[in-house]
């Protein structure tokens, strides 16, 4: 069995200190299929758990850099590694005459506690103000105040005393380990951490394999701290913004903390990849003499009412195209498919992509899937006598442009995206719509019967890999831009929704804010050439 296990800040958290979207999708599918996930973090338990909101994480986690192993489910401590007694009297010994403004983190009446000096607070000021409302901070006067309870965690924010001496003391002879490193999100700010010897993500990940019987331990991180989890690892990963030291001590370089590295890597080491013949270019010609009899079979099948589901024209049409001799509504598990055959599952789906997520769950184990959405391109438009069929008004055939409801479907369906086994194709149609009304009078009410047939496949346009969704960017996009901008720029759907999907398929990523709007750039890229533009 394999356990997964991410450091929080800088690693699976994205560069505001939130945890993404799309990654608490993503980390809650794997969770659900049984897949063993947990964080290391040298936050405390509320902390980790306010940040990781959303996640519904089952395995114990480890807080602290090492020093519990905190049981969710329970909301309790089931490990904990604090200071000796000895150990403890070293610490306190130490601070009684050190210049610094120490945070002492202790067990207080089974509480974590967080005490400080109200009266020295220009070290660890940012670090009160970033976290206001939490119910663990304890301002101080005496040092009887601040050494109350049983000891865990000692943090030095940007300590004055020269680390040479710091390191004499809080040294493992005494029982002691200490960390230090710049802060992940104020690269001006040094933190001085000091547990127990027995106190490390290191010691702490071995504890939890044990706790759950593992047998292979993947871990992944970005700073100092992370080094000595990666050293007891079977395998271990660095985000792309990882410090460089975390990097030359991983087995490998995974995507950054913005791009959702950790979860696409989990998706990926757990996901076998079903045969399936990719296409060459995103852009696909039809095979037009094969559309027309897929058609035909389509008009004849409706005419004759046969079929489970008594499907419509267009939907019926796609699945004789993209299937034409294989399996049609085979069942997978407890769903039916569209179609299946030798290049996997197809769906055709005009709407509520939201229903196919139970589907995917369950087709994506077993297959590749394609999922085909049906744009109608150029549409002409009839009114007809619903009796008799004759023809009341033809109009000029109008051509569409607009691809904000594919984009809202994607939405739907955003948590499987990136999984290898998915295709996703905008089939565009000329078609024709048909209105049955009463009589001539009655071509402008609402309510009429309307049919469409399909008469031509224009273009199919394959999303197989996160990079081809760089087709949808804009022409002449600048190089930063901010929402604004962008919607500008973006001629085929509302920028708004567009600009969400990129963001959330790593096309795009955050660069910044200018007043209160945020700055974005296009990420770099070199894989496929795809740079033409939809």
């Amino acid at each position: 069995m394999k356990l997964y296990i991410s450091d929080l800040d800088g690693t699976l958290l994205g560069g505001n200190a939130r945890l993404k979207k799309r990654t608490c999708d993503m980390l809650n599918r794997f969770i659900n299929k049984g897949i063993p996930i947990s964080f290391a973090t040298a936050r405390g338990i509320g902390s980790a758990l306010a940040v990781t909101e959303g996640v519904q994480f089952k395995i114990p986690v480890i807080v602290m850099n090492g020093v519990f192993i905190h049981d969710v489910n329970m909301n309790k401590h089931i490990v904990c590694n604090v200071f000796s007694d000895e150990a403890a009297d070293i610490i306190k010994s130490y601070l009684l005459s050190c210049p610094d403004s120490p945070l002492v983190y202790s067990l207080i009446d089974g509480e974590e506690r967080v005490s400080y000096f109200a009266h020295r607070i220009e070290q660890i000021n940012g670090y009160l103000n970033s976290r206001k409302g939490d119910k663990r901070f304890r301002p101080c006067s005496t040092w009887d105040e601040i050494f109350e309870g049983k000891l865990f965690y000692i943090t030095l924010i940007n300590p004055v005393t020269p680390i040479e001496k710091l390191d004499e003391v809080f040294d493992r002879k005494n029982g002691i380990q200490r960390n230090f490193q710049v802060d992940t999100y104020d690269k001006d700010e040094y933190w001085y951490e000091i547990f127990s010897e027995s106190a490390s993500k290191a010691n702490a990940v071995r504890q939890l394999k044990e706790l759950i019987g593992a047998d292979e331990i993947i871990t992944f991180g970005d700073n100092m701290n992370d080094i000595p989890m990666f050293k007891v690892s079977d395998r271990c990963y660095a985000v792309e913004n990882a410090f460089p030291e975390a990097k030359a001590a991983a087995t490998g370089i995974i995507g950054s903390n913005e791009a959702c590295g950790v979860p696409l890597f989990i998706e990926k080491d757990n996901c076998e990849q079903w045969q399936y013949q990719r296409h060459s270019d995103i852009f696909v010609k039809p095979d037009e003499e094969q559309f027309q009899k897929a058609v035909e079979l389509a008009v004849c099948r409706e005419k004759s009412t046969i079929g489970t589901l008594n499907e419509k024209c267009v939907h019926s049409a796609l699945k004789y195209y993209y299937s034409s001799e294989i399996d049609h509504e085979a069942k997978v598990g407890p769903y039916y498919a569209d179609a299946m055959g030798e290049n996997g599952i197809y769906e055709i789906q005009t709407g509520s992509w939201n229903k196919l997520c139970p589907k995917l769950d369950a087709f994506l184990d077993v297959s590749h899937v394609t999922v085909i959405y049906p744009f109608p391109k150029k549409v002409h438009n009839y009114y007809a006598e619903k009796n008799t069929g004759e023809c009341l008004k033809k109009s000029p055939a109008r051509s569409y442009s607009d691809l904000t409801k594919f984009f809202l479907e994607l939405y739907r369906i955003k948590a499987y995206l990136a999984n290898p086994n998915l295709t996703v194709v905008i089939a565009e149609l000329e078609m024709e719509k048909i209105r049955y009304v009463d009589n001539a009078k009655c071509i402008r009410r609402r309510g009429q019967r309307i049919e469409n047939h399909p008469l031509k496949l224009l273009r199919e346009i394959y999303l197989e890999e996160m990079e081809d969704y760089r087709i949808f960017l804009p022409e002449n996009l600048p190089e930063e831009f901010d929402k604004k901008q962008f919607c500008s720029l973006s001629k085929h759907c509302d920028g708004s929704i567009l600009l969400e999907i990129l963001e959330y398929m790593c096309v795009v990523e955050k660069n910044g804010k200018k007043g209160n709007a945020f700055t974005y750039k296009v990420k770099d890229y070199d894989k496929r050439n795809n740079e033409s533009r939809f």
